[in-house]
């Protein structure tokens, strides 16, 4: 009985003395500053960005325009850029390299191939019974590139390239055309960004299948990566998708009367078969896209050449 006096007592003696003054909440810690230089590479779908409605050409403006890079690299021979005749190029690179020049960017070409090889056989799998084994470990490098903007630049997606390559090579005892275009592109991507005095922002644009590379590449040279995905969705600027310059299609269609051009005299040139046919898609590919001024939808079968 007493204890409870007691208790009660001192519950109203606690609930009469005044409140505790309390703290002001300290301000919250200032968000880590950006790192001085910063690369990011965007992979492409080449045709398909006709075909895919949820990647449009107008990501690449978008991403251009929030990043604001100092460099530019594209998926461009040397002798293509530099002679302003991107014929050879997948379409979206002539967009990229006119989105460049508008914002008065740095360009610089980091791809290589010789049309010659385009024809070039793959070294026997070895052992060869394992054939269907390197099949199904590389079936993501055969099959159309139908990506949305997120996947085509998502994590999950550059993992799955760099194993199906390394099954390609594993499995074939090496791949020589491959692995000297890969070995062109990684020291053009270094000589680009040197030759400009180590630029504190670099924006990639190349194929999705040379992302995982590149972005390898820029790492090592001391460059933060960031997606192109992170970096729009940090943004609150949005652009419209609207046609895209008359500029452009202007280029595009003079492309596909030279690729014309070239697919059309193969006794002159000593062409391949292959070489003939790289040149018509080429053609078609940019015909279509001044068809529908670079926006979506064709259908896939509407790629092909007939």
């Amino acid at each position: 009985m007493i204890r409870a006096l007691v208790a009660t007592a001192l519950a109203l003696l606690v609930g009469c003395l005044p409140p505790a003054e309390s703290k002001p909440k300290p301000p919250p810690c200032p968000p880590p500053p950006e790192p001085d230089y910063q690369s990011v590479v965007v992979g492409t779908i080449g045709k398909l960005h006709l075909v895919e409605s949820r990647y449009p050409l107008a990501k690449l403006a978008e991403t251009m325009a929030v990043f604001n890079p100092d460099l530019v690299l594209i998926a461009a021979r040397v002798e293509s850029l530099r002679t302003e005749r991107l014929d050879d190029a997948p379409f979206e690179m002539t967009y990229a390299t006119w989105l460049a020049k508008k914002r008065g960017a740095a360009i610089e070409p980091i791809d290589w191939f010789q049309t010659a090889e385009l024809d070039a056989k793959l070294p026997p799998v070895d052992p060869s019974d394992e054939t269907s084994i390197e099949a199904r470990e590389t079936e993501l490098l055969h099959v159309p590139k139908l990506y949305t903007f997120e996947q085509a630049n998502g994590l999950d997606l550059a993992t799955k390239i760099l194993d199906a390559e390394a099954a390609q090579t594993r499995r074939r005892s090496g791949d020589p055309v491959n692995a000297r275009r890969r070995a062109w592109i990684q020291h053009l991507t270094t000589d680009a960004t040197q030759r400009h005095n180590r630029p504190k922002k670099v924006l990639a644009i190349v194929d999705l299948f040379d992302r995982p590379l590149v972005d390898m590449t820029l790492s090592g040279l001391g460059y933060t990566a960031r997606t192109p995905v992170e970096v729009l969705a940090k943004s609150k600027q949005s652009l419209a998708s609207g046609d895209l310059p008359s500029d452009v299609l202007t280029m595009w269609k003079e492309q596909a009367e030279r690729a014309h051009g070239y697919a059309t005299a193969p006794a002159a040139k000593g062409s391949s078969p292959a070489e003939d046919a790289f040149w018509n898609e080429h053609a078609h590919v940019r015909d279509l896209a001044v068809e529908h001024k670079g926006a979506c939808c064709v259908t896939q079968s509407a790629l092909i050449v007939r």
